[in-house]
């Protein structure tokens, strides 16, 4: 059996979910030492990175669009569905993001109503 996320992930998702981008990021980080050894490690390296991404672009900060690229090159490397986290819905949105801002700027990005949401499956 793969091992799951420890408990304190869902605390990382629910403050991203909520739109507290960087509160989500530092909880997210704090699990690292306990999923050194295999991929979710990864993933959650690139869910920082999705994180630090979204506080940016929410506080008008430079280099938004910059984390979000980071972060999705290494979504890619996971399946749609990873130790129950749907990467694919979360990859699809955060590459919609970074090319609009790429494109238009932050003003074209969705609006609070839409923020971003990472979705676990259990």
């Amino acid at each position: 059996m793969t091992p799951g996320f420890p408990p304190a992930f869902l605390d990382g998702v629910r403050l991203f979910n909520s739109g507290r981008f960087f509160e989500a990021h530092e909880a997210f980080e704090e699990l690292l030492d306990d999923v050194e050894a295999d991929g979710r490690w990864d993933l959650l390296v690139a869910l920082i990175q999705v994180a630090v991404g979204y506080h940016k672009l929410s506080s008008g900060h430079d280099g938004a669009a910059r984390m979000l690229e980071l972060g999705l090159e290494k979504l890619a490397a996971f399946p749609d569905v990873a130790w129950g986290v749907d990467v694919g819905a979360l990859r699809a949105r955060v590459g919609e993001d970074a090319a609009t801002l790429d494109a238009h700027g932050v003003a074209a990005v969705r609006p609070a109503s839409g923020r971003p949401r990472i979705v676990v499956r259990r």
